[in-house]
């Protein structure tokens, strides 16, 4: 055989060792070498009332690979179950980023779940809100900031109705006016 065979040779099997070790090594501290998203599971909040369209929400933020693009390394969606095994909304829109969810009872008991998100590609909020019947969230107010939309959040939690753009507008502009 010649020099030049024997060096190829080698030079293979070398390659095919490193190979195999590194994916040993993959393999030892608990990654992949083709990774999936990872999946961050919020806090569970009970939704209805006994009887009468119990069930049960979470807020899921799914953490892509690094390839993926930069709009899309993270996006929420929401999981709903009545009966044990949860299933995500069809026709929610992809969020890029979202609030932690709250339940508001109502004088009967009734609960809802509250929480705001932000819809790729778009610099507004959008405050949800899902019911025990519901399987997705409806959009009850859009507002240009996540501070607004912790402030509606807010809102909701003591029992105040949602604002509409112009009311929640004119609020902010008497706060910043305040001291003139």
């Amino acid at each position: 055989m010649s020099q030049v065979l024997l060096g190829v040779r080698n030079l293979s099997l070398r390659i095919a060792v490193f190979v195999a070790l590194a994916a040993a090594l993959v393999w030892f501290l608990g990654g992949n070498l083709l990774p999936k998203p990872a999946r961050i599971v919020g806090d569970e909040h009970e939704v209805g009332r006994a009887g009468e369209g119990l069930g049960r929400v979470r807020l899921v933020q799914v953490i892509h690979p690094p390839e993926s693009l930069p709009s899309e390394r993270q996006t929420w969606h929401i999981e709903t179950t009545a009966n044990g095994e949860w299933s995500q909304c069809e026709k929610q829109p992809t969020w890029t980023d979202a609030g932690s969810a709250r339940v508001v009872r109502d004088g009967t008991g009734f609960g809802v779940a509250w929480f705001a998100a932000r819809t790729a590609g778009s610099e507004t909020w959008t405050v949800y809100s899902i019911g025990g019947y519901e399987a997705c969230p409806k959009a009850q107010a859009t507002v240009p900031d996540r501070l607004e939309a912790e402030r509606q959040l807010a809102r909701v939690s003591v029992g105040l109705p949602v604002q509409s753009a112009e009311q929640s507008g004119a609020a902010r502009d008497r706060v910043l006016r305040a001291g003139e």
